[in-house]
């Protein structure tokens, strides 16, 4: 504990004062999470498995997480892909609002998210705003030196939202920008409009159901001409996106919760500049979203 303290301080989220108490432990947990399309990296895509724990001090919330991911293939078993540490700082500045600072490492990128949460009575607003620094490059030049892709400034906010009653609804916009040297043919930014849902299918005394659904509405992306020729490429249709979760979740005691979800999306491309679907060789016409995990309060 005096460790994370020590860490936190350097950060400086908290101040060395904050290092002669100690923090409160608020929750422990575990997920695993599959994600896995048609066409992916093997049979399943992605198997993530998390542990997180929760702190406080004074107005101060914290959460550190570490999970490794895997995929799996029927015939060469299962690979390891990645591995992830993130580091959750919130400061609730009033009754309706909350401030935060994410850090998220992986061995492609490192991202540093500015973010946000208000509610207000009907209204209600969430962000995160962040920079992402490559680490890794994905391509090679003829002399087999390794090209380095461009940085990005990336969004995913809820400008606006409204509830009534037990139902919510916000606008979800999902925007990214490269920054350096765009080369020719390379992305240079994309947009996307969403409309999400959030609504309580059963909430009993120990078990609930909760719904949550994600429509595209509109994505557009750009590219960087190359000698004047536009870059073929492809991206979501509009209303070209639909995902739909199902969340329970069962109290099985004051501390402890259970819970799971399932997420299923289907997918609708439009072409770009003389492309079709056969000219990508991983089409997906689906995606899933499959996680099960625990967490308990002190």
């Amino acid at each position: 504990m005096k460790r994370l303290a020590l860490l936190l301080a350097a950060m400086g989220i908290i101040s060395v004062g904050a290092m002669a108490e100690e923090l409160k432990v608020t929750n422990f947990g575990q997920e695993i999470e599959i994600e896995n399309s048609d066409g992916g990296v093997g049979d399943i895509d992605s198997i993530y498995f998390a542990n997180t724990v929760g702190l406080k001090y004074g107005t101060w919330s914290f959460a550190v997480q570490g999970g490794k991911f895997w995929s799996w293939d029927s015939e060469k078993g299962f690979n390891s892909e990645n591995a992830r540490l993130q580091i959750d700082a919130w400061k609730q500045v009033s009754d309706n609002l909350k401030l935060g600072y994410r850090l998220r490492a992986q061995d492609e990128y490192d991202r540093h998210y500015a973010r946000w949460s208000y509610a207000n009575d009907w209204f209600w607003s969430d962000g995160d705003v962040w920079y992402e620094s490559t680490n890794q490059s994905q391509t090679y030049d003829k002399e087999g030196k390794p090209v380095y892709e461009n940085d990005w400034v990336k969004a995913e906010v809820f400008p606006v939202g409204v509830k009534y009653g037990d139902l919510k609804v916000g606008y979800f916009l999902n925007y990214e920008v490269a920054t350096g040297d765009v080369k020719a043919g390379e992305q240079e930014d994309k947009i996307e409009h969403q409309i999400r849902l959030y609504y309580p299918l059963y909430k009993g005394e120990k078990f609930s159901l909760n719904f949550e659904g994600r429509f595209t509405i509109a994505e557009e992306k750009n590219y960087k001409d190359t000698e004047g020729k536009e870059t073929g490429y492809r991206h979501y249709d509009d209303f070209g996106r639909t995902r739909l979760y199902l969340r329970p979740s069962y109290k099985v005691s004051d501390s402890l919760t259970v819970y799971g979800y399932y997420g299923y999306e289907f997918k609708d491309y439009k072409y770009e500049n003389g492309k079709t679907r056969a000219d990508f060789h991983k089409e997906s016409d689906n995606y899933q979203d499959i996680g099960i995990g625990w967490n308990y309060t002190f």
